[in-house]
């Protein structure tokens, strides 16, 4: 009795180590950790920022914590080295009509790889619906059979709208899109802009006259950049004007020339990448079309121009959200029939455009930053959109007279009281954190993802999160692989 005792002793730490070991070799490739509110874990380091974050609670379903704004992190110390994460999400929302999951690609650059979880509209939409390999289509009526006979024979993009996914381009552009007179900007914009134009193989070139008003300490260089099909085309790389100090002075007025040759029938998106102390004065275009993406900055015109200009503007954007930071862009702005005061610097207007298509938008004085979930052109005949509706947390699909969604996203499923959805990402292509981070809960050599949770906050909305699941994956091992990464490194 006292041998087998001993023997026992003797086997439980050994048949431990080897368990340990057995784990640690982790030879199936796969790990999975698992987190649940209120859970101190070595692996995942909790919900941040605190201020978004309430204390865990639970109704009897489960502890969860209530999120009430946007974004929440999320850090992850991976369990070693692994290809792929698939994170799951036990979550509920509550007046919130979309969450999505996302991770941090580059940080500094504002890059997250966003994944839906949940979208409200597509829950609750009586449609027919056909689920097409990853791809979801859903019809007010039923007219096609798969995405693919509605992409080779497609109704008018302004009743397509799309949710993570994007439609291929046309083979051929609409003759509407690259035939008219050469668009021109006669507008004075501030810093980065991006505008789109189409071509039936022309090439495009431009020319534009701008200005380094010198407001603010620090070179002002300026990188233009052409692109089409994604390929770089054409660039310019223009220098400083020399001088770094905050002068508030413009030496010149300055101009550059671009040209993009070889062009194929398409799209072409040109970059404006400048700081915002370069004001662009006018952009002169071969092509009929120049479309702003979402936002433009108005520049005032002081030392341009004597005498205070309006700048009008056409957008088919839905919300628009209006900003000054100065006395002097205080002013009332004008979007279709309706208006704006902008009263007080650092403030942010918003307005919901009350009609679809095609809004004429006033601005008296500039000195404006204009945010928008649209396009923004500065005359009707330069307007396009070459891209269906973008199906966002605020899309009215009725108001915009949509009625085809292609949605890529897997339908949530349930699991208790608790809607449960993920995605998988891959994890060379995710930032590592370098240092230890008390608002994002970042730890040295842990990734950081993120809850979306759009506009959470003014809706007086909030979404419940009970549990994360985080499955780690690699190809597997056998012993012999073990036995060749011990041999070289000895």
């Amino acid at each position: 009795m006292t041998r087998l005792l001993r023997l026992i002793i003797v086997l439980i730490p050994l048949a431990l180590l080897v368990w340990v070991g057995w784990s640690y070799l982790d030879l199936d490739g796969e790990t999975t950790i698992v987190w649940e509110a209120g859970d101190v874990s070595p692996f995942v380091h909790g919900l941040r920022p605190t201020g978004r974050v309430e204390p865990v609670r639970d109704d009897g379903n489960g502890a969860f914590h209530r999120l009430s704004g946007d974004p929440v992190y999320l850090s992850v110390t991976p369990p070693g080295n692994y290809e792929t994460v698939d994170v799951d999400v036990w979550f509920n929302a509550h007046e919130q009509p979309m969450v999505e999951l996302g991770a941090t690609v580059n940080a500094e650059a504002g890059q997250i790889d966003l994944r839906p979880l949940w979208h409200k509209t597509l829950d609750t939409l009586n449609w027919n619906v056909i689920a097409d390999e990853s791809l979801v289509l859903y019809q007010r009526r039923r007219v096609y059979n798969s995405v693919d006979d509605l992409l080779r024979d497609p109704p008018p993009l302004s009743s397509i709208a799309t949710y993570h996914t994007n439609l291929p381009e046309p083979d051929a552009m609409p003759r509407a899109w690259t035939s008219g007179a050469p668009a021109t900007s006669d507008v004075s914009l501030r810093g980065n802009h991006e505008f789109l134009a189409a071509t039936d193989g022309r090439r495009l070139t431009f020319d534009v006259m701008y200005m380094d008003m010198n407001r603010n300490v620090g070179a002002d260089p300026i990188a233009v950049r052409v692109y089409q099909g994604g390929e770089l085309v054409a660039s310019l790389d223009v220098p400083d004007d020399g001088v770094s100090e905050a002068t508030n002075a413009s030496l010149e007025r300055e101009t550059f020339h671009v040209e993009a040759t070889g062009l194929m029938p398409g799209l072409v998106k040109v970059e404006l990448q400048a700081n915002n102390d370069i004001y662009w004065r006018t952009i002169n275009s071969t092509l009929p079309k120049m479309t702003f993406t979402r936002n433009v900055f108005v520049g005032d015109e002081v030392g341009y121009v004597d005498e205070l200009r309006p700048v009008t503007l056409w957008t088919d954007a839905q919300h628009l959200t209006f900003f000054t930071r100065h006395a002097e862009g205080v002013q009332r702005i004008t979007v279709g029939d309706q208006t704006v005061d902008v009263a007080i610097p650092h403030e942010h207007y918003d307005v919901e455009n009350d009609r679809a298509g095609i809004t004429k938008v006033t601005i008296p004085k500039g000195d404006l930053l204009v945010v928008t979930d649209g396009r923004v052109a500065f005359s009707p005949e330069a307007f396009f959109n070459p891209f269906p509706v973008q199906l966002d947390d605020r899309t009215d699909l009725d108001k915009l007279q949509v009625d085809y969604v292609i949605a890529e996203m897997d339908a949530p499923r349930r699991s208790g009281a608790w809607m449960v959805n993920g995605a998988q990402f891959w994890m060379p292509g995710l930032e590592v954190e370098s240092s230890r981070d008390e608002a994002t809960g970042s730890q040295e050599g842990s990734r950081r993802f993120v809850l979306s949770l759009p506009r959470v906050h003014e809706r007086d909305a909030y979404v419940d999160i009970h549990k994360v699941e985080l499955t780690f994956k690699r190809p597997p091992r056998s012993l012999a692989d073990i036995w060749q990464r011990i041999r070289r490194g000895i």
